[in-house]
């Protein structure tokens, strides 16, 4: 996720999937759990590091086997201790299902561990809270702590290890229960001291190594209890001293949050813009730097067509769009290779004199697939691509761009031969293929929703840039990840709907990642992890 600095009115918006009503500080979940927002964040933090008492509920379901015992006592709502990252991973995705099942959550909303950037302004450093901070504020935050520059540290500030520590005095010898001591602004207990806590940037690393933050009862030196330290300790590793906090995303409103930090940054740019050009005696350069930078990442750079050679079938064909087809065994049809990119369907729409599509509610640049692309929309896109190629003079006599067939689909991914009469019976039917082979997937081989994909990762919060992961054995690229995809079939039984086949980013259930897996919704549907892909149909 790229760093956010969100104004202090988005920060309010965030509010509890719980408690529709109230405000995210009211936040608490099943296992009273609060959570609070904070600035520069898009999630909302626990208040509290998580407690004896709700790791202790994961345990009596059944589902994960721990057994460290520390050589101290602790009440229930002491922080859990001994927790490697793979303990809590397994937290946060057995909190997420279970309250998912509950229906206390949505599809798109989960815990996760926090990322380091996150991290860091949930203990107050200013580079990662807002922007414009300056060199002097930045040296700063290399002795800064949660509660300021003092040292010995004030009165009730941490649990650490005083008698390391001349003139200070916290009273607990090892843990202490949560919140115990002062909170940060934003509510939150122990960001420093107590436990050492995991951060998580989801990053594949040449050595098994994570990231702890914030100190714990036992430490002591100042260098390493300032807020911007990083602890760097293999990931198996389980210590009295080391445990964890959780953050609650709700994805579909963290895209909210970005579409409209986004769009003041539009908004502020076109401002810049426009004072600029009117300033006739103004800096001619910086006019021509800000239309450059706002010209930046805009609709596809066109390959002129006497470039390219003429469509043929079973042959790989690349218009002057830079899409490229590649021929599939079994197949007639030349299949896209990518999703559809931003870039492709903003052609369209400036040709076609329509409103420029809505910003994505996300980062994303010109070469991430286009989301939030209704079944008719898709399907008028293919029409224009095919008349301006036929003028072009690389499509043959009848050929024309279009949606991939339910069944065309299949055989693009690999099932060749599905039992059942219509996508509706065919539903299901293989449960044991997936589009990039076997369960979990491989680390960075197809971008799904991987904090509650226990065992696997990738790379990426949202959608990914077209074709920058494994390609299938036939060279084709996110069938199985990145977006849904829409194709030409009719629903069986209800004439509005259209088949959708592939998962997206947003998405981490076995069955609803199985090649063989269909969705369907009405043509006129959009939804940010919605998208498509062409193929070429030649005449008979």
């Amino acid at each position: 996720m790229r760093r956010l600095f969100l104004c202090p009115l988005l920060a309010t918006l965030v509010v509890s999937p719980l408690h529709a009503q109230g405000t995210a500080s009211a936040f608490a979940n099943s296992l009273g759990m609060k959570f609070a927002p904070v600035p520069g964040t898009t999630v909302l933090f626990a208040v509290n590091e998580t407690r004896v008492s709700d790791y202790q509920a994961m345990l009596k379901s059944g589902d994960y086997e721990w057994t460290f015992k520390p050589h101290f006592g602790q009440g229930d709502d002491h922080p859990v201790v001994g927790i490697n990252l793979q303990d809590a991973l397994a937290f946060c995705n057995w909190l997420t299902q279970t309250e998912r099942t509950q229906g206390k959550i949505k599809a798109n909303q989960g815990y996760r561990l926090p990322t380091n950037t996150e991290w860091n302004a949930a203990a107050g450093l200013g580079s990662d809270r807002k922007e414009n901070v300056s060199t002097e504020d930045r040296l700063q935050e290399t002795i800064k702590f949660p509660w300021g520059t003092q040292w010995p540290p004030p009165e009730g500030a941490a649990n650490l290890q005083e008698k390391e520590i001349e003139g200070y005095k916290d009273g607990f010898p090892f843990t202490a229960p949560v919140g115990s001591f002062k909170p940060t602004a934003e509510g939150l207990h122990d960001v420093v001291g107590n436990v050492w806590e995991w951060a998580w940037d989801r990053e594949l690393r040449s050595t098994p190594v994570g990231t702890l933050r914030g100190g714990s009862w036992a430490y002591f030196r100042r260098e390493a209890l300032v807020s911007a330290y990083r602890y760097e300790v293999p990931v198996d590793m389980r210590a009295p001293t080391v445990g964890f906090r959780c953050v609650f995303e709700d994805k579909q409103r963290t895209a909210e949050l970005l579409a409209a930090v986004s769009a003041a940054e539009t908004k502020a740019t076109e401002d810049k813009r426009a004072e600029l050009m009117m300033k006739k005696s103004g800096d001619s350069q910086a006019v021509k730097d800000l239309l450059k930078a706002t010209a930046a990442g805009g609709s596809a750079t066109l390959i002129d067509p006497a470039t390219l050679s003429p469509a043929k079938a079973g042959v790989p064909f690349k218009n002057p769009l830079g899409m490229e087809f590649l021929p599939v065994e079994g197949l007639p049809v030349l299949v896209g290779k990518t999703e559809v990119t931003i870039a492709a369907m903003d052609a369209w729409r400036k040709a076609a004199g329509k409103k420029p599509g809505e910003p994505t509610r996300f980062s994303s640049t010109t070469n991430h697939p286009a989301v939030s692309i209704a079944w008719e929309d898709a399907t008028a896109f293919a029409a224009w691509l095919t008349e301006q190629d036929v003028q072009n003079k690389l499509l043959p006599a009848g050929a024309s761009y279009r949606l991939p067939k339910d069944s065309e689909w299949s055989i693009a991914a690999g099932l060749k031969a599905e039992p059942g009469a219509d996508p509706a019976a065919k539903h299901l039917s293989d449960k044991t293929a997936y589009p990039w082979g076997q369960w979990p997937p491989k680390p960075l081989t197809v971008n799904l929703d991987a904090p509650n994909i226990p065992g696997f990762q990738d790379s990426h919060s949202y959608t990914a840039p077209v074709a920058s992961l494994v390609p299938s054995a036939t060279g084709l690229h996110d069938l199985g990840g990145n977006v849904s995809e829409w194709c030409a079939d009719e629903w069986p039984g209800a004439a509005n709907e259209r088949v959708v086949r592939g998962g997206s980013w947003l998405m981490s259930s076995p069955d609803a990642l199985l090649t063989s897996a269909r969705q369907h919704y009405a043509k006129t549907f959009t939804r940010y992890d919605l998208g498509f892909r062409c193929v070429l149909e030649f005449a008979p």
